[in-house]
């Protein structure tokens, strides 16, 4: 017997060996013995008796390996499965004294090198399923704080030498509040990591909504902050130390997190824009009537 012949006992039992979705091979009873170059009635015998109290060498030996006696039973009608048909050969091949057949053996050495399920795999052209590709996410991210603060550095330089050394010092000391309150944002998140997102009504009117709030004038930041506080107080009274001018300074904060308050601060801040005097309105609202210590916004 050799692996020609082999090779030509496979091609005859192809129509007897079948695979499922998933990969797992079966051959019929008959299949199996033909591979074994047993008597099919005879291993169809030794399999029945799985379920009996005096079993066959076998079968003890495939409950060895895991299977249950009644599902052996059951392989004469659903087939034996792909690892079972690999316990039989090297049975036949190994294991059953006077009874051990060349052939079985011989197709254990055909198969130990890739295995009868590759094997199977490989006869009926079975090929995995392609997975479907998980959807990326185009939610944009922020680079890392310390490329930030390299690019704030390069930016300030850079308008330092533009400017001839003379840069607005205004300008200068919003550069390094806005990099003293990157850091402190950073820290707080590696210390009690969380998807919260608190910002100061200005801060939130200039990153998230474009606007640019004045120092001075009809609609300058600080009645944008008592705006808020007076007519949409249910947004939250909740402060932080913050850098104002490079002075650590208490300033009311927003969880812009919550959908609910991030609307609710675009409406105010639309509002307080659209209103021709809003000071007046303040001061008809007597929000200038209080003697609390002010706080100032950010």
């Amino acid at each position: 017997m050799s692996q020609i012949e082999i090779a030509q006992i496979i091609d005859q039992i192809k129509q007897e060996i079948q695979i499922d979705a998933n990969g797992q091979g079966k051959a019929s009873v008959r299949a199996a013995a033909r591979l074994a170059n047993v008597n099919d009635a005879g291993l169809l015998r030794s399999l029945k008796t799985a379920a009996d109290i005096s079993r066959s060498k076998l079968a003890e030996r495939l409950i060895y390996k895991g299977f249950k006696g009644a599902e052996i039973k059951s392989w004469s009608e659903s087939g034996i499965p792909d690892v079972a048909v690999a316990t039989i050969l090297h049975y036949y091949g190994y294991e059953a004294g006077k009874r051990c057949t060349a052939q079985a053996k011989l197709a254990c050495e055909a198969f130990e090198s890739i295995g009868v399920r590759a094997w199977i795999q490989d006869l009926l052209g079975w090929t995995k399923p392609a997975t479907q590709p998980q959807e990326q996410s185009t939610t944009s991210a922020l680079p890392p704080v310390e490329q930030r603060l390299h690019t704030l550095v390069l930016a300030m330089k850079t308008l330092a030498e533009l400017t001839g050394g003379r840069l607005n010092p205004y300008m200068e000391q919003q550069f390094k509040d806005y990099a003293g309150n990157l850091l402190a944002e950073h820290n707080r998140k590696l210390l009690t990591p969380s998807e919260e997102r608190w910002l100061g009504v200005v801060n939130f009117a200039e990153s998230k909504l474009g606007k640019k709030v004045p120092l001075s004038g009809a609609h300058y930041r600080g009645h944008l902050g008592t705006w808020v506080r007076t007519f949409y107080p249910q947004l939250g009274d909740r402060q932080e130390t913050r850098l104002v001018n490079g002075v650590q300074q208490p300033i009311y904060v927003y969880a812009c997190h919550d959908p609910v308050v991030a609307a609710g601060l675009t409406k105010a801040i639309e509002e307080f824009f659209a209103h021709p005097s809003p000071g007046a309105a303040l001061r008809q609202a007597g929000a200038f009537a209080s003697k609390k210590e002010p706080v100032l916004t950010k």
